[in-house]
């Protein structure tokens, strides 16, 4: 295609994001622009024909750079109009190389105002009306216009958020905690202060993570993430006497809940991949068997359950943005299920390409999915994490007419991001291979569905659910004996997580 035809074809796609988005939404994507962009620039643009060009003019969007564009509809979670840009410009470009360019601050903004209604604009504007001039508050204005003229009166900015805060806080509790956590981002402060031997009064509240600016951003992170909550204590005498006072004012506080009390829990996903006849890696048979436990068992538990078959690797992604897309706030909670072969640096696609964990797990933090703020993200996870076989200590044998196990690949050594709720159980530790029986399923999924069935009913949490799956998949062997797994929970969870028991009887297995 000659380089004009491309040209024509880029603004064509740019026309159809403009065609595709109301005006409101253009006004959200030029606030997020206003730091990129002079203000005196942005207040006469009323379109995308006038942004994008402003944009082009100012070397930030272009063919060769689509990015931004990107960034700006994944920030405001358009993923099939992303899906949809079909030039060359956006399918053949690994936007992943590109730098972020709508800042923390910004994002932060537009998620508070996505999660004010109306009636809570009218308060933030009475609680204003002695600061902002009375002629501006009585204007037809959204937040993020009136966050423009908090900004103008120095009330608002990146390092000066005390004023928004105090508002939130009485307007909606819930995202004052955001800005609080985002306060402390931007300042550096180590929560986790008497384990490093910093002193600090402040205590630590979950919330969504700040946007990842690079691998090795994410590495620091988990490396400072107790993913189980067992944390040895270190340091002098007053450092242990002040963490003692602490649990000591604690210590008779019943571990509270989530809630589980709608109707709908929620979306169970589960990725199924069994042919893998278009790589070098063998076909899963018996992966139907769990996908079939799965539906059954989820179903019973309330969820609505979503079945993707054989998803390459892009698939993988674009299947759980979808999910991220939709709105779960009559929700209690999310799960996504993954049966497939693995690799070292993470879950193999269809196609033999990997997805991380992170990558997966990322898809449906709280930036991608406000609504899932605060609410258990599930993940089960069916795949090795390596190649090596574990020893058999106490060794079982199988009937004769038993199925001989296979191993699937290998699983990343990768630990869930860092933010609160997320439960990641894997079906085996790092670097070790897990089992399928061709006949039977795996022993994790059957596990796992044999003792939701079982435990649930009694009211038993899901911490101590996996618990039980550990030690049944523990005392599994082959017909040598020879072969052993030992799966593996990591979490961040914050409550316990307990499913309301269900009226109809179980699925028969």
């Amino acid at each position: 295609m000659s380089t004009s035809l491309k040209e024509m074809e880029f603004q064509l796609e740019l026309l159809r994001v403009q065609e595709s988005l109301p005006a409101d939404e253009l006004q959200d994507m030029v606030f997020l622009c206003s730091d990129l962009i002079a203000a005196k620039d942005l207040s006469a643009v009323s379109s995308g024909t006038e942004l994008f060009p402003l944009l082009e003019k100012r070397d930030l969007l272009s063919e060769e750079d689509p990015s931004l564009l990107l960034e700006l509809l994944r920030i405001m979670k358009h993923n099939s109009l992303i899906r949809n840009l079909h030039s060359d410009a956006f399918t053949q470009t690994d936007f992943s190389t590109f730098p972020q360019r709508i800042s923390p601050y910004r994002q932060l903004l537009y998620e508070v105002s996505e999660s004010i209604c109306d009636q809570d604009l009218k308060n933030i504007k009475f609680l204003l009306i002695k600061t902002l001039p009375r002629k501006k508050l009585e204007k037809e204005m959204t937040l993020l216009q009136l966050f423009l003229e908090m900004e103008k009166e120095d009330l608002l900015g990146e390092d000066n958020l005390d004023v928004l805060q105090e508002i939130i806080a009485k307007i909606h509790p819930g995202l004052e905690k955001r800005i609080v956590q985002y306060k402390r981002e931007s300042s550096g402060e180590m929560v986790i202060a008497q384990e490093t031997g910093i002193n600090s009064s402040m205590s630590y509240t979950p919330a969504p993570p700040s946007p990842l600016t690079s691998e090795d951003t994410m590495e620091d992170q988990v490396d400072r993430l107790s993913l189980t909550g067992a944390s040895e204590i270190s340091g002098d005498q007053s450092q242990h006497v002040a963490f003692s006072s602490n649990l000591s004012s604690t210590e008779n506080q019943e571990i509270q809940t989530y809630e589980m009390k709608g109707d709908w829990r929620g979306v169970c996903l589960i990725i199924n991949n069994c042919d893998f006849s278009g790589c070098d890696l063998g076909n899963r048979e018996g992966t139907d068997i769990d996908k079939a436990s799965l539906e059954g068992v989820f179903q019973w538990l309330g969820f609505e359950v979503v079945v993707e078959q054989n998803c390459d690797h892009k698939r993988m992604l674009q299947v759980l943005r979808d999910l991220a897309a939709r709105d779960h706030t009559p929700a209690d909670c999310v799960v996504c299920c993954v049966l497939s072969h693995g690799r070292v640096d993470g879950i193999v696609g269809v196609d033999g390409k990997t997805v991380t964990f992170r990558e997966m797990m990322e898809t449906l933090s709280p930036y991608q999915c406000s609504s899932l703020f605060q609410k258990p993200k599930l993940f089960f996870i069916q795949a090795c994490r390596g190649t090596k076989q574990q020893r058999a200590v106490f060794p079982q044998t199988f009937p004769e007419d038993e199925d001989t196990p296979v191993s699937d690949a290998a699983v990343p050594r990768d630990s869930i991001p860092e933010a609160a709720d997320y439960l990641l159980a894997t079906s085996t530790v790092p670097d070790c291979v897990s089992y399928r029986e061709t006949g039977k399923g795996t022993w994790f999924i059957q596990s796992l569905c044999h003792n939701l069935q079982l435990l649930v009913p009694r009211g038993t949490d899901l911490l101590s659910i996996l618990t039980q799956v550990n030690n049944d998949v523990s005392q599994k062997t082959d017909r040598s004996g020879s072969k052993k797994q030992m799966p593996q929970p990591e979490f961040t969870l914050t409550k316990r997580v307990v499913f309301p028991p269900p009226k109809t009887r179980p699925p028969l297995q």
